[in-house]
């Protein structure tokens, strides 16, 4: 708005009327090709490139754009501001990975569509795609081929591990915040997958801890570790108690370890049903299940190159809120649990909440 209280407004043809701020005329300013020309006399007669009403109407284009509005009818609805001068006169100049570039008729500039991933050469969307074919079951270097193959798109597998390493802790932060709705009976095994430093007989071989809720079947905690003693088992069920927010189980199932002794005492008064297995009285056929859907990812992997790896993490986030269940009539073991994730694309969803909270702390 000018200091004599008029705004710009927008013509039938697609020009702008912009008023005098000294006066009562009311100079148009049009958008010809690549450059915007104006009425006044700065422009036509002192030959001024770019004069106070020009500038008022990017101005007034580019807060527009911020707060939504429609776009002029000289513009494209894709069209974007830039990121330089706030000028939206851009267009479509090719793409960077994945990424749409744009060119301002303005100042010039090349930049690159914003995204969610600032720096990152492709889309929040593809990159939650590999994400998501990665835990479902494809090796890297499958990705690579199938992503090429079908949508002519090239990354480097060791591009993909890096995603990983970098987004599934930003999602696990954001989904252990998440208070799961549990029941008071829970299930706890141990996998074992190749790892290196792993001990066990010498072999290279560690552990991943699992504990899930019997009724929703949540996997409330995967804790991947290199030995089995006392300190990794309270260690993994401490984790539970943190990611269960509150809710204690009042029975536990395990095998005849008897280092979950350890672990079932981090709860005041949850009892532990001990010597389970397939055939038995007290069976654990739930976590068990669960176990063989982990296989096909460990296969896959044929092992693990340090015990800080964010896979077995990832796996759990991909068994709760991405892969629906027959047992729980095509829903996720999260939706059981109350936590529902809009969107068909659950990891986009679940990275842009992370990238929000990530932002705020």
């Amino acid at each position: 708005m000018l200091q004599n209280g008029t705004t710009v407004t927008e013509n039938q043809d697609g020009s702008f009327a912009v008023p005098s701020q000294t006066g009562t005329k009311t100079y148009e300013v049009r958008i010809l090709g690549s450059r915007m020309v104006c009425t006044c006399p700065d422009f036509e007669y002192r030959q001024i490139e770019a004069c106070k009403h020009i500038h008022l109407v990017k101005f007034t284009l580019s807060v527009r754009h911020l707060h939504g509005e429609p776009k002029p009818k000289v513009f494209a609805e894709d069209a974007i501001p830039c990121d330089r001068c706030g000028s939206i006169r851009t267009m479509k100049y090719g793409k960077s990975g994945t990424k749409q570039m744009f060119y301002c008729k303005d100042c010039h500039r090349k930049f690159r569509e914003s995204s969610l991933l600032k720096t990152a050469r492709f889309t929040p969307e593809f990159v939650t795609l590999c994400l998501d074919l990665y835990f479902s079951g494809l090796s890297l270097r499958k990705i690579t081929r199938t992503v090429s193959t079908h949508f002519n798109i090239d990354v480097n597998f060791a591009t993909i591990y890096r995603w990983i390493a970098k987004y599934v802790p930003m999602v696990s932060a954001y989904v252990n915040e998440l208070a799961p709705q549990l029941s008071k009976t829970w299930h706890a095994d141990e996998l074992f997958v190749r790892v290196r430093g792993g001990t066990h007989k010498n072999q290279g071989i560690g552990f991943v801890w699992n504990i899930m809720d019997r009724e929703t079947r949540f996997l409330i905690v995967s804790k991947l570790t290199t030995t089995r003693t006392a300190i990794d088992t309270a260690a993994a069920f401490e984790e539970a108690q943190h990611n269960a927010h509150g809710i204690e189980p009042e029975t536990v199932f395990t095998d005849s370890l008897r280092h979950y002794g350890s672990g079932v005492k981090v709860f005041a008064n949850a009892k532990r049903v001990e010597n389970c297995g397939i055939n038995k009285r007290d069976t654990n056929n739930r976590i068990e299940r669960l176990n063989s859907t982990l296989r096909e990812r460990v296969k896959v992997t044929r092992g693990w190159k340090t015990a800080k790896t964010p896979i077995a993490e990832g796996q759990r986030i991909q068994y709760n809120f991405v892969k629906p269940h027959m047992a729980l009539e095509g829903n996720t073991p999260a939706q059981v649990a109350g936590l529902e994730i809009e969107g068909k694309d659950k990891w986009l969803a679940m990275l842009k909440a992370a990238a929000v909270r990530s932002t705020k702390a």
